[in-house]
């Protein structure tokens, strides 16, 4: 099932986004005021925001532009005619205090005044004698904050955690009373250089049938946990334990499998990881009408349509696509494609892109012959979109070297200094100047392999084809005299000459030369029988550029109580795994500060999810709300956590901590938050801005 609820805009998204933003923040500074109010004591200001007022409110005196404090003292300064100086300064004298609280009141002056504030990132409740910002903040009056007991001060300050952990809960309830759709927990494709490929079911060892997860697996449940979603599935990898196996169960048909699993770090998220990626649907991608191949878009094949026959079979499921493709051969394979409503069905003859076979540092070769490096996809605002790098390009020289056969690492030996590339585009030459790799060694893009041309950038040393000494452009005409149009009749051609000779044998190459009247040449190679084993295993894909959309299950509760249930269940769940995130990150070092999302990261990836309804919208505000809760109840000074943490120690040895430790501590909390906003801010920054 796809997602059929209404999308925003990304400026609407990013609007709901911020408004979202500041109901979390309104609701947890409203706990603290609510609990404030209800043991009695007196709150000066309620802010959104931090630094000077933008506007603010103030019973009796109204909305104003900046602050009311100062009409309110004038107002007062003017009532109090017996000692006007000393009520305009408004002394912490509590027999004045009470006065100015007295006059106030006969005039219809509320006490506290509500503001927005100019600094949008969180908010505060001041109270009368308690100030975060001035440990030595004291006052006699019986209504300020130091003059109330332990327990009236802890409800205070725990108040808002209380508040963002409901409002958690009052957001997924209405979330999932809408219904908000999650990666099914199937696999999909799996990593063969992962666990998941290579390890056994529990009760089969050795018995290859039962070796490593498939393609369609349902996954039921880890250890003793159920697993309702892929979601569930890859957070529970990620932060387990170093070294820890997991006892990951899967339903295949109706029978159900335990494979005991231990992750493995990924190269690529450098999380924890088994090699299973997200489930597929056999939906076309809305979004990819220009990356849609040719072939379909000439046939009409439109975004959104799904294929629904392979070879004139019905097919259900994507992995069976995919097992098609698989066994083809390389040969055509007629595909249906039909509208969502069955109102057009297209049938067309898709030719499969082949595997290639892989060296062990993953350079992709046939027999020795290593293709060229192409451009999937430019990610924006990254080097490569400021130099002009478009989908398409094919590398043929970077940094003076020709041909390169490993792109990303000939990119990263640059060390971050400007280096020259020069692509294929079109059939011309473009040279790109002076580009430059971003924070993390890359410049934003997407490879493949362009094996729609049987180019050959060079041939592998101690491969069948070693001898022909082919170089940078050289182009393979024929194999065993049959025409060549790409790797993939290459692949083809060759894998049917070593079934034919499967313990070894010869095959006749033509090839012309990338060099002055382009020369032809006929040479013959020999092969032994693991060239032609390696090269029958090579494997055929989907048509590179055919991208599906991600297989959803919708999440929805029938009743109110259900959604209460799923709201609390959530909840709990996220609480667990952000003190689990934090364990991993602090003591385990297999979650890394990387990893983390700040402000930045937060609004980029919650405009992402805001876009695709508001039932999404209030699901991640809802995991923002219980994330914010956890957080302010570190025991971090400055934070609910660290003020709480002041009161325990209070209780514990009879008087409150000295206004020395506290101002040190509270140094010590600024740096600390503030390195840890930096330090996510140039990860946000390296994530957005240069892919």
């Amino acid at each position: 099932m796809q997602n059929m609820l209404p999308s925003f805009s990304s400026f609407g998204a990013f609007l709901g986004l911020c408004i979202g933003f500041g109901v979390v923040i309104f609701v947890h500074e409203l706990g603290h005021f609510l609990a404030a109010k209800w043991v009695g004591i007196k709150v000066t200001q309620f802010a959104i925001g931090f630094g000077h007022a933008i506007i603010s409110y103030r019973k009796g005196l109204g909305l104003c532009l900046g602050s009311t404090q100062r009409k309110f003292q004038k107002r007062i300064a003017l009532a109090l005619t017996e000692d006007r100086d000393q009520a305009a300064d408004g002394g912490e004298d509590a027999v004045d205090q009470q006065r100015i609280d007295a006059t106030a009141k006969a005039l219809g002056l509320g006490e506290t005044e509500y503001r927005l504030n100019w600094m949008p990132l969180g908010g505060y409740v001041k109270m009368l004698g308690q100030d975060d910002l001035d440990p030595n903040a004291r006052s006699h009056d019986p209504r300020s904050f130091n003059s109330k007991p332990i327990w009236s001060r802890a409800c205070v300050i725990s108040a808002g955690v209380v508040m963002n952990i409901i409002f958690g809960v009052v957001f997924f309830i209405i979330c999932f009373m809408k219904g908000v759709e999650f990666p099914h927990a199937i696999v999909g494709a799996v990593n063969p250089e992962m666990p998941a490929a290579t390890v056994y079911a529990r009760g089969h060892e050795d018995d290859d049938r039962f070796r490593g997860l498939r393609a369609g697996d349902q996954i039921i449940r880890i250890d003793a946990d159920p697993i309702h979603d892929f979601m569930d599935f890859a957070v529970a990898v990620a932060l387990a334990k170093k070294d820890q196996t997991l006892n990951v169960t899967v339903k295949r048909g109706d029978d159900e499998f335990e494979f005991p699993i231990k992750p493995a770090i990924d190269k690529n998220s450098e999380l924890l990881s088994v090699g299973v990626a997200r489930p597929v649907s056999l939906q076309l991608n809305v979004d990819d009408t220009p990356r849609l191949p040719q072939l379909l878009r000439d046939a009409e094949v439109k975004p959104g349509m799904f294929v629904t026959e392979v070879d004139g079979q019905p097919v259900t499921q994507h992995h069976v696509f995919i097992e098609a493709m698989a066994n083809s051969g390389g040969e055509p394979v007629s595909v249906t494609f039909a509208h969502p409503d069955h109102s057009e069905h297209i049938t067309i003859d898709l030719k499969p892109s082949p595997g290639l076979q892989s060296t062990d540092d993953h350079v992709p070769h046939l027999f020795g012959l290593v293709p060229a490096t192409t451009v999937l996809g430019v990610q924006q605002r990254s080097p490569a979109a400021s130099a002009g790098i478009q989908t398409g390009d094919i590398f043929v020289q970077i940094d003076g070297i020709d041909g390169p056969t490993n792109v990303p690492q000939t990119i990263k030996n640059t060390h971050g200094r400007s280096f020259d590339i020069r692509v294929l585009r079109d059939g011309q030459m473009v040279d790109i100047r002076s580009i430059q790799t971003n924070s993390k060694n890359r410049i934003g893009v997407i490879l493949g392999v362009a094996w729609q041309l049987p180019r050959v950038v060079r041939c592998l040393d101690a491969s069948p084809t070693s001898d022909l000494e082919l170089f940078n452009g050289s182009q393979i005409l024929s194999i065993n005299q049959k025409p060549v149009e790409d790797y993939g009749d290459m692949q083809r051609l060759l894998a049917t000459a070593a079934r034919a000779n499967p313990d070894g044998g010869q095959i006749e190459i033509e090839y012309e030369l990338a060099i002055r009247d382009h020369p032809h040449y006929t040479r013959t190679i020999s092969y032994d029988a693991d060239d032609a084993q390696r090269v029958m295993a090579a494997v055929w894909g989907k048509p590179e550029g055919l991208l599906f959309m991600d297989l959803r299950v919708l999440v929805k509760a029938h009743t109110a109580l259900e959604a209460a249930a799923m709201g609390i269940k959530k909840t709990h769940q996220f609480l667990i795994q952000t003190y689990i995130t934090l364990h991993r990150l602090i003591v385990e070092g297999t979650v890394r500060p990387s990893h983390l999302r700040g402000p930045l990261g937060i609004l980029d990836e919650g405009t992402k999810v805001a876009q695709q309804g508001w039932a999404y919208l209030l699901f991640f505000l809802g995991l923002i709300s219980v994330n914010l809760a956890v957080i302010n109840f570190l025991p971090i000074p400055i934070v609910d956590g660290g003020l709480m943490f002041f009161l325990i120690v209070e209780k514990l040895k009879g008087s409150p901590v000295s206004a020395r430790i506290q101002t040190a501590a509270f140094i010590v909390g600024i740096v600390l938050i503030g390195s840890i906003f930096l330090l996510t801010l140039y990860y946000d920054a390296g994530r957005i801005l240069g892919g």
